[in-house]
Parts: C-alpha cells; structure tokens; sequence
C-alpha cells in the first residue's frame, strides 16, 4: 500500500483566503470610511454652532436702538418686517467684537419685532418691546446642504 504525502496548498485554498480577505479589508474600510463622514459631520455642526452662539452674543451688545433698519449693514434682506444681515467669509461689520466666520459656513441674522399674535395694541400705543434675533448658519457636509439656527429675544430697556 502507498500513501502519497500531499504537501502544499490547492487553488481553491487560495481562493477561499483571497476571499476572505478581501471581505474583511472591505468591511474594515466601510467601517472607516462611515466613522471617518460621522466625525467630520460632528464637527462642521459644532462649528456652526460656535459660530451662530459667537453672533448672537456679538448681538446682545449692540444697543436695542440700534437694531433698526436704519443701521449700516453689509447687506440687507428684507422680508415684510424682518431685517437681516448677511456675512460670508470674512468679518460681519456691523457686530461688535468682529466675528470671523470661517470658509465654507454662511451666515444669516434677522431681527424682527416681536408682537404677540392677536394683540390689538391701543391708538398711541408702542409695540417695540422686544427683538426677536435669529442667527442661521449654513454649511454644506457631502453635497448636502445643513444649518443650525439659534433664536434669541432681546429686550427694550424701558
């Protein structure tokens, strides 16, 4: 009786561990890639978040008087009564404190006057107690476009 000594690998051994292996660099590259887009995307949010928090304590200094129409913006937008100020890369001017907004983030403040609804002021009577300041900030995270909005109301000294 001869038994022959088999030594070595087949082709199908190979294969199968070519497989394998190939499988398990996929999935731990999919796996990296997906943590690599979640941290990214936690930190663009964060960001516009600093920088929609920086704006609206930038706006809390400015006088109540002077959150007006009148004021000089860098740009204004203006939606029935509701005025806005516009900053891209760069600086908002008119804020005090000189926000630096940084590339990739657009940033959008209105203020509007705030009455409540169904309120029937009397003849004479001042309705602009208080400001209503919304700050949103957009940005954009793989093609999509996100934003982060913060409101505040700021009020009249009287």
């Amino acid at each position: 009786m001869n038994i022959k000594n088999e030594k070595g690998y087949l082709g199908t051994d190979i294969t199968v561990a070519i497989i394998i292996i190939l499988l398990f660099i996929s999935v731990t590259s999919s796996i990296f890639f997906n943590l690599t887009k979640s941290s990214k995307g936690i930190e663009r949010e964060s960001q516009a978040t600093y920088i929609a928090s920086e704006v609206i304590e930038s706006v809390k200094l400015i006088p109540y008087s002077n959150l007006d129409i009148t004021a000089t913006q860098t740009q204004i937008i203006k939606n029935d009564d509701s005025y806005g100020y516009i900053g891209n890369k760069g600086t908002i001017v008119n804020l005090d404190g000189n926000i630096e907004i940084d590339a990739g983030y657009t940033c959008y403040i209105t203020v509007e006057n705030y009455v409540p609804e169904n309120y029937q002021p009397q003849e004479g009577e001042e309705t602009d107690y208080i400001k209503i300041v919304t700050v949103q900030v957009d940005y954009k995270l793989a093609n999509e476009q996100k934003s982060i909005t913060l409101k505040t109301s700021i009020l009249r000294e009287v």
